[in-house]
C-alpha cells in the first residue's frame, strides 16, 4: 500500500520518537551504574577471588586516592580469597565481610564460577554446553544472593565485570576456550543486577580484551594477563585501576601552575596556591603550595601501557607553564636543587613534573607508595589465612580454636597436595602456619601503615626557580 505524505511523516515522527526514548533509556542507565568516588567515612571491601586476593589493582587506586585527594580518608579492606567463587563468597559473608560494616562493595567474581576444565575446543558437545549453563544459572544465582545480603545491610554496590581469560593468546599453557566467552556472560549478568540493585558498573572485561587485542596484532604472545592465561602482573592490575578510577570520573590534575616571568604575576593557578612570585632577567622564583601530590606511576608499567591507553593525561598531569621567557635552555630548580631542564620553548608550552622522579612531591608520593605496598603484602598474609579457614576449615566444619582438628586437616591436605602437586596449597598452609596465631597483631600493623599514609601525604609548599643556564 502506497503511504500519502502525512503517513510517512506520521511514521517518521514515530521513529524519531523511539529513537529518543532509547537514548533516554540508555542514559537512565548509564546514571543508575555511575561510579561514584569514594568520601571520607567510607568503609570499602574490594569482593573477589585470586585476583583480589594477590593483586595490586586496588591498592594502586587506593595509592591514587591517597596522593590526589589527601585529606578524603577512608578504610579499605581486601575481601579477596583465591579460588573462591560467588557461592563461596555468600558463605563467608557473616564472617570475613560482614564483620568490616561496608558502606560500598566492589565486587568482582566469575573467573572459578565457570568452570574452567569444561571448556576447550573439544568440549562443545550436549553435556558440556549443559554444564556450561548450569555454572552461568549458579553464578547468577550466588551473585543475586550476595547482591541481597549486601544491599539489606546498607552496602552500595559496585559490580566490576571480571578480567579476562586470554583465550587468544599463544601461550604454552593450555587453552580452555571459550571461557572468556563465559566471562563476558558474567559480565551481562553483573550488568544486570547493577540495574536491579542501582549499583555501579566499572567494566575491566571489555577494555582488556580491547587491548589484548590490539597487543596481539604485531605479536601473538603478548597478553595483558599472565602466561597461565587468568592472573594479571603489574601492567595489568594497572589497566584494571586506571578503568576504576576513570568511571568514578577522577580529575586528571594535580595542579597547574602557569607564571608569566616577563612581568612576575601568575596566569593561572588550579589545584595550587602560588606566592612570592620574584622576577629577574633570566630568572623567575616563586613558592608553590599544591593540595596533591603527583600518581607515582612505575615507569615499567607505564611504558607497557601507554601505547594502549592514555594514562599520564588522563590521571597525572602536574602541569608548570612559563611564559615570557628568552629563548634558550633553562634550569629548573625547586627547594634549591635542580630537577630539570627546559628549553623556553617548551616551559612556555607547559611541561608535566609528575613524572620527575627528581621533584622532591614526586619523593614524598613514593614515601606513601611504600607504606600502601608494605600493607599490602602484609594484608596478602591475612587474606591467605583467611583463604584456609574458608576452605579447609570450612569443608570439614571445624570449629574456631579447635586445634587438634586443625592441624590434622592441615597434614591431611599437605598429604593430598604432594600427591597432586599442588605447590600454592602449600604455600598456603605454610603460611597460615607462620601468621595464624598474629592476625590481630598483623591487622593493627596494617591498620597502623593507613594511619602513616595520612600522616605523610599532606602537600608541602616548595620554593620554584626557573634560571637560565
Amino acid at each position: 500500500m502506497k503511504l500519502g505524505l502525512n503517513q510517512i511523516i506520521f511514521l517518521f515522527k514515530l521513529t524519531l520518537l523511539a529513537a529518543l526514548l532509547a537514548v533516554s533509556v540508555e542514559c537512565a542507565w548509564a546514571a543508575e551504574r555511575a561510579v561514584p568516588q569514594f568520601q571520607t567515612g567510607d568503609t570499602v571491601c574490594f569482593v573477589g577471588d585470586s585476583i583480589t586476593h594477590n593483586g595490586s589493582y586496588h591498592s594502586q587506586i587506593l595509592l591514587f586516592y591517597a596522593t590526589r585527594f589527601p585529606d578524603r580518608r577512608f578504610e579499605s579492606y581486601n575481601c579477596g580469597i583465591s579460588g573462591d567463587s560467588a557461592g563461596g563468597t555468600v558463605n563467608r559473608y557473616a564472617w570475613d565481610i560482614a564483620p568490616r560494616k561496608p558502606k560500598v562493595a566492589a565486587i568482582m567474581l566469575g573467573m572459578n564460577d565457570v568452570g574452567r576444565d569444561n571448556y576447550g575446543k573439544d568440549k562443545t558437545a550436549p553435556e558440556f554446553e549443559a554444564r556450561h549453563k548450569r555454572s552461568l544459572d549458579l553464578y547468577a544465582t550466588n551473585m543475586l544472593k550476595l547482591s541481597q545480603t549486601l544491599t539489606e545491610a546498607g552496602c552500595q554496590l559496585i559490580f566490576i565485570t571480571p578480567s579476562i581469560y586470554d583465550q587468544t593468546g599463544e601461550q604454552k599453557t593450555t587453552n580452555h576456550y571459550g571461557v572468556n566467552d563465559a566471562l563476558a556472560n558474567c559480565a551481562k549478568i553483573g550488568g544486570e543486577l547493577a540495574g536491579k540493585f542501582h549499583g555501579g558498573v566499572v567494566d575491566f572485561h571489555s577494555i582488556m580484551k580491547q587491548v589484548n587485542e590490539a597487543g596481539q596484532k604485531p605479536n601473538p604472545s603478548f597478553t595483558i594477563v599472565g602466561e597461565d592465561r587468568v592472573h594479571p602482573g603489574n601492567p595489568g592490575h594497572m589497566l584494571m585501576a586506571y578503568t576504576f578510577l576513570k568511571a568514578q570520573q577522577v580529575p586528571a590534575l594535580v595542579s597547574r601552575m602557569n607564571i608569566n616571568a616577563a612581568n612576575g604575576s601568575v596566569v593561572e593557578q588550579a589545584g595550587c596556591n602560588i606566592s612570592g612570585i620574584k622576577a629577574a632577567a633570566g630568572s623567575v622564583a616563586f613558592t608553590g603550595q599544591e593540595n596533591a601530590l603527583p600518581f607515582p606511576i612505575a615507569d615499567e608499567v607505564r611504558k607497557s601501557l601507554e601505547r594502549f591507553i592514555p594514562l599520564v593525561s588522563d590521571l597525572d598531569q602536574e602541569i608548570l607553564t612559563v611564559s615570557g621567557l628568552a629563548a634558550g635552555r633553562y634550569e629548573v630548580l625547586m627547594d634549591g636543587q635542580p630537577v630539570q631542564t627546559n628549553s623556553a620553548a617548551e616551559l612556555g608550552a607547559g611541561v608535566n613534573l609528575a613524572l620527575n622522579t627528581n621533584t622532591p612531591q614526586y619523593k614524598q608520593a613514593q614515601t606513601v607508595a611504600d607504606l600502601i605496598w608494605k600493607r599490602h603484602a602484609l594484608v596478602q598474609n591475612l587474606r591467605t589465612v583467611a583463604a584456609v579457614r574458608h576452605f579447609i576449615f570450612g569443608r570439614a566444619n571445624i570449629k574456631p580454636g579447635d586445634l587438634a582438628a586443625e592441624n590434622k586437616a592441615l597434614d591431611d591436605q599437605l598429604e593430598k597436595n604432594r600427591k597432586t602437586h599442588f605447590a600454592y596449597g602449600n604455600f598456603q598452609i605454610e603460611t597460615y602456619r607462620k601468621f595464624s596465631g598474629s592476625v590481630p597483631q598483623i591487622e593493627q600493623q596494617a591498620a597502623e601503615l593507613w594511619d602513616q599514609v595520612f600522616a605523610v601525604n599532606q602537600p608541602k609548599p616548595h620554593g620554584y626557580e626557573i634560571r637560565r643556564k
